[in-house]
């Protein structure tokens, strides 16, 4: 959940912030449960890449739309247009 929320409204230096306050929160929750070292090592590993994933999904489904290998194939200038061309007239 806390990948997905990022991937909606930050940039990836988010997940710097993040990644450490998961880590810590899971430490926590797993330390009260009475999980074993490398049980609970296992469990954070998880918990990151689980948020990592689940941040590029988004960020990836956010802008899949944007990014088309048909504007680099064809030359034509995409819907956003490329600056410093001049027009060619035929």
């Amino acid at each position: 959940m806390a990948g997905i929320a990022t991937g909606c409204a930050f940039r990836i230096w988010a997940l710097v912030v993040l990644s450490p306050f998961i880590a810590i929160f899971a430490a926590i929750i797993l330390r009260v449960y009475d999980f074993g070292m490398m049980a609970g090592v296992t469990v954070i590993a998880i918990c990151l890449a689980a948020s990592q994933l689940a941040y590029f999904a988004t960020t990836y489904l956010r802008y899949a739309r944007d990014v088309s290998p048909h504007d680099e194939v064809d030359g034509e200038p995409g819907e956003r247009g490329e600056q410093k061309i001049r027009r060619e007239h035929k």
